[in-house]
C-alpha cells in the first residue's frame, strides 16, 4: 500500500507555492522589491526560458496497531524527490507551456531499528541484489510531463503521463502496477502544478487571511480533504529576498468511501488530522523560497483478510490504526 506516495502527492500539490531557497541563480541575488505600504497581489510567474529545480524532503514516523493485539509496529521513513520545471513557452495571451522532469528520488525505511528499504537513484547499488523501489522510482526518474497552462495558470491539459506509465508497465506484475496506476494518474500530476489556487484571490496585506481547500483522491481507497487558513503575517527578509511570510494551519479529514467503485476492498478513514507550517513567498520571482510543514494524522486502514491471497473468509476484515507524524521541507535549489 503506497500511503507514502499518496502523502507526497498531496504535499507536492503545494510545492510551487511552498518552496525553498538555495543561493543559485536569482535566489542568490538581493531583492529589488521594496516592502509595500498597502495591499499587494501575490502571483505566480513563469517567464520564458526560466528553469527551476525543486527539492522535497520528508521525514515520517508511524506507529501501526492491529485491533485486538497489544504489540505495535513502529516505522521511520525518509523520502526525497528532486525535479525541474522549464518554461518552454510564455505566450502574449498569458498562456504557458511548462515541462516537468524528474531528476532523482530516494527513500529509506527502518522498522524496529532494522533497515527495510534503502534507495537513492543517484547512488550506485552496493550489491547486485535488486532493489524493490527501483521498479517504481527508477522508471519515474527521467520521465517528462508537459503542462499547458491558461492565462490564470490553470491547467488546460497534460501530456506525457501515458508514456511514463508505459515505462512503469514494462516488466511489472499487475499486483505491483495497481498501486502505481492509482497514484501516478492525471489527478496526481494536476496537483503538482495546480498551485495558483493556494494564493490569495485578491491583493492582501499583513493580517489578511484566506481559506484554501485541498482534495486528494487516494486511488479508490479514500479521499482526503485538507481545509487550511492562510495568513499573510508580515513582510520580512529571508536570506537576500524580501518575502511575504505566509503561515497556514488546518484540519485533515476523509470522505466516505464509495465501496462499489473499490475492487480491492481497502479503505482509509482519518480519525484525526492536523497540518501547519510557514512559507516565504517572493513576489519579485513569483515563487516561494522556503517552507516547513508539520502534520499529525491518525487513520484507520480497513483491509480484507484475504487481500493478496492471505487466508480469510469472504467479507472478513482487519482494522489497522496508524498514528503518523511527518515533517516536510520544500526548497528551490535554483532559479535561472
Amino acid at each position: 500500500m503506497n500511503k507514502n506516495l499518496v502523502l507526497i502527492g498531496a504535499t507536492l500539490a503545494l510545492s510551487l507555492i511552498l518552496a525553498g531557497c538555495n543561493k543559485s541563480g536569482k535566489l542568490g541575488e538581493s531583492s529589488t522589491f521594496t516592502t509595500p505600504t498597502g495591499p499587494v497581489e501575490l502571483k505566480l510567474k513563469f517567464p520564458q526560458g526560466e528553469r527551476i529545480v525543486q527539492v522535497l524532503d520528508m521525514k515520517q514516523s508511524s506507529e501501526m496497531s492491529i485491533l485486538g493485539q497489544t504489540a505495535t509496529m513502529q516505522r521511520e521513513t525518509t523520502m526525497g524527490q528532486e525535479f525541474g520545471l522549464t518554461v518552454l513557452q510564455a505566450n502574449p495571451d498569458g498562456t504557458h507551456e511548462v515541462e516537468m522532469d524528474f531528476l532523482s528520488a530516494r527513500m529509506k525505511t527502518t522498522q524496529a531499528g532494522r533497515t527495510m528499504l534503502d534507495y537513492d537513484s543517484t547512488r550506485k547499488p552496493a550489491t547486485d541484489k535488486p532493489n524493490p523501489l527501483d521498479g517504481i522510482f527508477g522508471k519515474i526518474v527521467g520521465s517528462k510531463i508537459r503542462y499547458y497552462l491558461d492565462a490564470t495558470n490553470g491547467i488546460e491539459r497534460i501530456e506525457g503521463i501515458d508514456e511514463m506509465m508505459n515505462r512503469l508497465e514494462a516488466g511489472a506484475t499487475p499486483t505491483a502496477l495497481a498501486p502505481l496506476k492509482s497514484t501516478f494518474n492525471e489527478s496526481y500530476f494536476k496537483q503538482l502544478m495546480d498551485a495558483n489556487r493556494y494564493l490569495p484571490p485578491k491583493a492582501v496585506q499583513p493580517g489578511d487571511t484566506w481559506p484554501v481547500q485541498i482534495v486528494t483522491a487516494v486511488g479508490t481507497m479514500s479521499t482526503f480533504v485538507s481545509d487550511y487558513d492562510f495568513t499573510l503575517k508580515s513582510w520580512e527578509m529571508h536570506g537576500k529576498r524580501n518575502c511575504a511570510r505566509l503561515e497556514f494551519s488546518g484540519l485533515v479529514k476523509s470522505l466516505p468511501n464509495n465501496t462499489n467503485a473499490n475492487p480491492t476492498g481497502v479503505t482509509i478513514t482519518i480519525l484525526d488530522g492536523s497540518s501547519s507550517g510557514v512559507t516565504w513567498f517572493d513576489p519579485e520571482i513569483g515563487k516561494a523560497i522556503d517552507t516547513t510543514m508539520n502534520q499529525d494524522i491518525t487513520m484507520v486502514i480497513r483491509v480484507p483478510l484475504n487481500l493478496g491471497g492471505n487466508r480469510g473468509g469472504a467479507g472478513q476484515m482487519q482494522n489497522l490504526t496508524n498514528q503518523m507524524t511527518q515533517a516536510v521541507n520544500i526548497k528551490l535549489s535554483s532559479v535561472k
